[in-house]
């Protein structure tokens, strides 16, 4: 059976046979032969195991490859601009048997062949086959007809489904960040979600954004981080919230400074600033103390030009 430990006897009979034989066919008589019924899977992982394979060139006389190269030549010459349907039709003509989709798609993907349809899905304009059909003409039973009825949607009617898939508005959820968001519009009465760069969901909003903006009577300024100044992200005083320009917040973050309340995160924010100005001042462009050109320096401490260094050739800045 199936699952038992192989004998001498039937490894001896996969070596002489297998090089030469269809497994399918070997199979079959090995079976027979032993009392067995073993798979052709088990029969060629058996061969592998030992060490044996097809002769090279091995092909079967009995049985004929169904991709022979007559089929091939004509599937290869006819796929381009046709569907599966015709491809399948076409195929039933020439050689006297229809194809089936997943023929057709195993071979276009062997043969390295595309029909530049929609391939098996329905092409534009398809009409289904009960389009325009009352239920008396499909025959619908009264009793279907009522289930059917009842969990139809009437237009402009919403239902809210048990588990609370449709959220009022102020609705709050936390996202992966572990920041709090608030349901600000629904689509369902709002219309359509408008398309934002950058945004995939604008039915919601942070809500330290949304308290900050009732707090200061104005949106979130543009290019800014509204921050928790205690890093307490449910501490939604306005107090606590802060604007910061994200220029000044990466340098904040960058150079690890620490803060604990609005008033520290202020000296953070003020200590930024003379970072950043001290960085433009640095690489502001200077008269070099050999020539007296103006030129762009290529580290902070730069005091002579490329050209009175000998980097580049001529005179003037770079």
């Amino acid at each position: 059976m199936a699952g038992t430990s192989w004998t001498p006897a039937e490894d001896a009979a996969i070596a002489e046979l297998y090089p030469e034989s269809d497994t399918r066919d070997l199979t079959e008589a090995m079976n027979e032969r032993f009392g067995t019924s073993r798979t052709s899977s088990a029969i060629r992982q058996r061969a592998i195991k030992l060490g044996i394979r097809k002769a090279e060139g091995h092909k079967h006389p009995g049985r004929k490859t169904f991709w022979n190269d007559e089929r091939r030549e004509w599937f290869c010459a006819f796929v381009p601009g046709h569907s599966e349907a015709e491809i399948s039709a076409e195929h039933e003509r020439v050689f006297g048997e229809p194809l089936t989709s997943g023929q057709i798609g195993s071979a276009k993907t062997v043969f390295g062949v595309k029909s530049g349809t929609v391939g098996g899905r329905f092409e534009p304009g398809h009409e289904t086959w009960n389009k325009g059909r009352t239920w008396d003409e499909l025959g619908i039973p009264e009793e279907s007809r009522r289930r059917s009825a009842a969990t139809q949607f009437k237009k402009g009617e919403v239902h809210d489904r048990p588990d609370g898939w449709i959220k009022p508005i102020g609705f709050e959820r936390v996202n992966r960040d572990g920041y709090i968001e608030v349901k600000v519009r629904d689509s369902i009465s709002d219309g359509p979600q408008p398309r934002v760069p950058g945004k995939y969901n604008c039915n919601y909003r942070f809500k330290h954004h949304v308290v900050w903006e009732q707090a200061h009577g104005e949106p979130v300024p543009d290019g800014c981080n509204v921050v928790f100044a205690d890093g307490d992200k449910r501490n939604f005083d306005p107090d606590n919230l802060v604007a910061i320009p994200r220029s000044v917040w990466s340098t904040i973050m960058r150079n690890g400074m620490e803060y604990y309340d609005a008033e520290s995160l202020a000296a953070c924010a003020n200590l930024a600033k003379l970072y950043q100005s001290i960085r433009a001042a640095e690489n502001a462009p200077r008269a070099c103390r050999s020539c007296g050109a103006e030129f762009e320096p290529r580290y902070p401490h730069q005091r002579t030009c490329d050209v009175c260094l000998g980097r580049v050739e001529g005179g003037g800045s770079e």
